[in-house]
């Protein structure tokens, strides 16, 4: 590996085959503080270049053995090396042969006698656009690893959602079963007892011993579903915790940038109200709901010409809201009304898609949204026009508290902002 000089004002080699160039150009560069390195020929050079490894180098073009035309040649062919910039000093100043050092890879050229003011502004200018293009490829570096490091991110989250997404579905059709297995459950209870109370009156051994195994079997089942609806209940009893909406969907946004489709293939408009409350939330309940909804944002318009996302929060008295406008393909009429049941997707499922890219859906992702807002009270509004796009609005009442009308929230939300 080679040796880098940290001399601010940078290193610069003279390749020169006269001792008098050598040491005015030398004397000259030091003073105005550069580190300055000398050969008299192209192999010194070639052999000085891959221990120093200068900055700039100024190279005499007519050379005995390995003249500066060769020594750029082979510099230019070394991965190590071809990235130092080389100006040409020459008494050549025939336009074939500025040509020629130009193709090999030289950034200037200096006809000999050289003025050392034009030597110092040529090596000024060219180290500055080294330095330049240093610095652009340092942050393009940090920018790569800033991206991976997103994707990281992204792809955490996502494995995240979805162990969430699964939770929630689960949970879902754990309290649906348990709440249905109620009914059968007594039935089985009330008659057990009659029979068993039946078969005391005719004194059956066998048929009441029978019926008392169905008695405790009956009240094993019924102890489980008691223990299901408490488990319930309590993952539900979650702590919530002031969220500041707007900092909460600017780093869902940021997070979001490591998606290139979402970076570079969708114009994006963000309008935030910077004066919103905070909100007992669920951070990361909030943070699925707009990741779900901008998902499917981004799928609306995957086939369409015009790409562009609007995200707005806002407020009134009561609600403070989240917009998600997209102008994909649009929810027709008839559909509106479906979109959140549990299982219904226009997409196709995995595996299924008909064109390359096309995206695909399992149904799941607007029931989970309606169900993380729950806990806060909160609804998703929908409006939408075919062939223009849709609205999706995260509706969050700011003082809320457990309705024992449940559809009361969702309706007293979709009255106040006009829509579905």
């Amino acid at each position: 590996m080679m040796d880098k000089y940290s001399d601010e004002m940078g290193a610069i080699l003279i390749v020169d085959r006269s001792p008098g160039n050598l040491g005015a150009l030398f004397d000259f560069l030091s003073d105005f503080g550069f580190q300055v390195l000398i050969a008299t020929d192209g192999e010194s050079a070639l052999k000085l270049v891959e221990d120093a490894a200068p900055d700039l180098i100024l190279l005499d073009a007519l050379m005995p053995g390995i003249d500066g035309y060769e020594t750029c040649r082979r510099l230019k062919a070394n991965p190590a090396t071809e990235d130092i910039p080389v100006i040409f000093m020459t008494v050549l100043s025939e336009t074939v042969d500025k040509v020629r050092g130009f193709n090999l890879g030289a950034v200037d050229y200096i006809t000999k006698p050289v003025h050392q003011e034009e030597v110092l502004a040529r090596v000024t200018a060219h180290l500055t656009v080294r330095n330049l293009q240093k610095r652009l490829l340092e942050k393009n570096e940090e920018l790569a690893a800033l991206n991976r490091n997103l994707e990281k991110l992204v792809e955490e989250k996502t494995k995240q959602l979805i162990n969430q997404e699964k939770a929630a579905l689960i949970g879902r059709l754990t309290q649906g079963m348990v709440h249905n297995l109620r009914n059968p459950i007594q039935t089985i209870l009330g008659f057990s007892e009659l029979i068993e109370q039946r078969a005391a009156e005719l004194d059956e051994p066998s048929l009441l011993k029978y019926s008392g195994y169905i008695l405790g079997a009956a009240a094993q089942i019924n102890q489980m579903v008691n223990n299901l609806m408490v488990k319930v209940k309590r993952d539900r009893a979650v702590k919530l915790k002031p969220v500041d909406l707007n900092e909460l969907v600017k780093y869902e946004l940021e997070l979001l940038g490591a998606n290139m489709d979402f970076k570079y293939g969708v114009e994006k408009e963000f309008l935030f109200d910077g004066s919103l409350p905070t909100l007992p939330l669920i951070s990361s309940h909030i943070s699925q709901v707009f990741y779900n909804l901008v998902s499917n944002a981004l799928d609306a318009m995957w086939e369409r010409t015009e790409r562009k996302l609007t995200v707005v929060t806002r407020q009134d008295e009561a609600f403070v809201c989240i917009d998600i406008h997209d102008t994909g393909c649009g929810i027709p009429p008839d559909q509106l009304q479906i979109i959140f049941d549990l299982f219904y997707t226009t997409k196709p499922a995995k595996g299924e898609a008909q064109q390359e890219g096309q995206p695909t859906g399992t149904g799941l992702g607007l029931p989970t949204c309606l169900e993380l807002l729950k806990p806060f009270g909160g609804e998703i509004a929908v409006t939408s026009e075919v062939k223009r796009g849709s609205v999706f609005t995260v509706v969050l009442p700011k003082r809320y508290s457990p309705d024992p009308y449940p559809h009361s929230n969702a309706a007293q939300a979709r009255y106040q902002f006009g829509v579905l």
